[in-house]
């Protein structure tokens, strides 16, 4: 294992143990103090959470520890647009969304979008394909898009009867 890799290691063992959810977290001098590391490997360290949406740095404030399920500060804005484009129609079902347009617009870069969209897809906004239609990328899943909740497949076909199984 490389170096930088050990250090980012020790730096998230220290952040996710240390610093509960909602805390926040020193800077990267006091935390590169504290572990006796370099500072470079620790701000590494720091934005691999930061991606990885465990933490949210440079939002003005001191680093803060991301609460399970929390988005991230820098990304709600394009989950709000994407929310809204689906309701509008904008997106259409089973449509490959643009991801690198929605980087440029919202100034986020591709790992933080990455970032974005895993977060809509756990809530079901969106899901994540990595055969699609349009090569892999994030979909918009038809139930969503046409405002109707997916059909439970254990459910009966409407209009017959099932069977009884033997």
């Amino acid at each position: 294992m490389r170096v930088l890799d050990r250090a980012c290691v020790i730096v998230h063992r220290h952040v996710t143990t240390t610093y509960p959810p909602g805390a926040s977290i020193p800077s990267t001098k006091q935390l590169a103090r504290a572990l006796e590391l370099p500072e470079k490997h620790v701000l590494q360290g720091l934005l691999r959470l930061d991606a990885l949406g465990e933490i949210a740095l440079h939002t003005g404030t001191l680093p803060v520890r991301l609460r399970p399920r929390e988005p991230h500060p820098r990304d709600r804005a394009l989950h709000g647009a994407v929310r809204d484009r689906i309701r509008a129609g904008y997106y259409v079902p089973e449509q490959a969304l643009p991801t690198g347009l929605l980087g440029a617009e919202f100034g986020l870069l591709p790992h933080h979008v990455r970032r974005a969209l895993q977060f809509l897809t756990a809530d079901g906004t969106l899901r994540f394909d990595a055969h699609g239609p349009y090569g892999p990328g994030y979909y918009v899943p038809a139930a969503i898009a046409g405002g109707e909740s997916a059909p439970d497949p254990t459910a009966p076909a409407r209009g017959r009867r099932r069977e009884p199984r033997r």
